[in-house]
C-alpha cells in the first residue's frame, strides 16, 4: 500500500504547531524546576503585589514590622534582585543604579530602594559586606529572606527566574523593578546599566499608582488565548459547514 504523500499545507502546520508548542512550554516553565531562565514577562506580572513578608535586613529586623508605616509612605520603591556572593553583575547593577540615581535629576524624598537576596543560603554577614563593599546609603535597605517559602512567593511575584551553577553561583535575569507606593509592580528597566531619564519617569509614573488597566495586564495573556480559541472553533464550525454543503452538492450533481 502506498502512503499518501504529506502535504505542503500539513507540514507547514506541524510545524506551525511544534513552534508554538515550544514557545508555551518555555513560556509556562515553573519557576520550581529551576532550570529555565527567561527575563521576567511584564505583560504576566505589572500590577502584581510583591510583598517583602518574611524577609530580615543584615540586623535581623522584620521589613514586615514596619509595613504599615511604609506602606502610608507616598514614594514608590525601586527593587534590585541580587545576591551578595555574585562576581561580577550584581555588584555592577547596584553600582550603576546609584549612579543613574544620582544623575537621574530624582531626590531620595522621591523614591526608596531595596535590594534582596535571591540567594536562599544568604546571610546577615553577607548582606553587611555587600553593603559596605558598595557604599550603600543608610536609607538603602538590604534584605534576605528568612525562610524558602517567603523567598518564593516574592519570586513568583516577580516572575524572577535564575539558575545554580556548578560552583554554588547562580546564572539570573539583569534588572531592577519599580513598585508603586502599595508596592504593586509598575515596570522593569533590563540591563546592567541604567538609563537616568528612564529611571525617573519609571518612578514618577509608579508614583501615581499602577493603573487599572496595567492591574488586568497580568490576566491579557489570558484573555487573548480564549478569544484565539473562540476564533478558531468558529472557523471551525463554518469549515465544516461549508464542506457539508459541498458533498451534497456533488452528491445532487452526481444524482442528475
Amino acid at each position: 500500500m502506498n502512503r499518501r504523500a504529506q502535504s505542503p499545507c500539513t507540514r507547514r502546520c506541524w510545524v506551525a504547531r511544534s513552534g508554538l508548542a515550544l514557545l508555551a512550554l518555555l513560556y509556562f516553565a515553573p519557576t520550581t524546576a529551576g532550570q529555565t531562565l527567561l527575563p521576567p514577562d511584564p505583560s504576566r506580572t505589572v500590577g502584581n503585589l510583591i510583598r517583602f513578608d518574611g524577609f530580615v535586613d543584615e540586623n535581623g529586623r522584620e521589613l514586615s514590622a514596619s509595613l504599615p508605616e511604609l506602606e502610608r509612605d507616598p514614594r514608590p520603591w525601586i527593587i534590585s534582585p541580587m545576591y551578595t556572593r555574585c562576581p561580577g553583575t550584581c555588584p555592577a547593577i547596584t553600582a550603576n543604579l546609584r549612579r543613574a540615581l544620582e544623575q537621574s535629576g530624582l531626590t531620595p524624598s522621591e523614591y526608596r530602594v531595596l535590594s534582596f537576596s535571591f540567594d536562599p543560603n544568604e546571610t546577615a554577614d553577607g548582606l553587611r559586606a555587600f553593603r559596605a563593599r558598595l557604599q550603600l546609603p543608610p536609607a538603602w535597605l538590604t534584605l534576605r529572606a528568612g525562610d524558602p517559602q517567603a523567598l518564593e512567593r516574592t519570586l513568583q511575584a516577580l516572575d524572577f527566574r535564575s539558575i545554580t551553577i556548578g560552583n554554588g553561583d547562580f546564572e539570573h535575569p539583569n534588572l531592577v523593578a519599580v513598585l508603586a507606593p502599595d508596592m504593586r509592580l509598575a515596570g522593569y528597566l533590563f540591563g546592567i546599566t541604567f538609563s537616568p531619564s528612564k529611571l525617573a519617569l519609571l518612578v514618577r509614573s509608579a508614583r501615581a499608582g499602577v493603573s487599572a488597566v496595567d492591574a488586568w495586564r497580568p490576566y491579557m495573556f489570558l484573555f487573548a488565548a480564549l478569544g484565539f480559541l473562540a476564533s478558531a472553533l468558529v472557523f471551525g464550525i463554518l469549515l465544516s459547514r461549508k464542506r457539508a454543503r459541498t458533498r451534497r452538492s456533488s452528491m445532487l450533481s452526481e444524482t442528475v
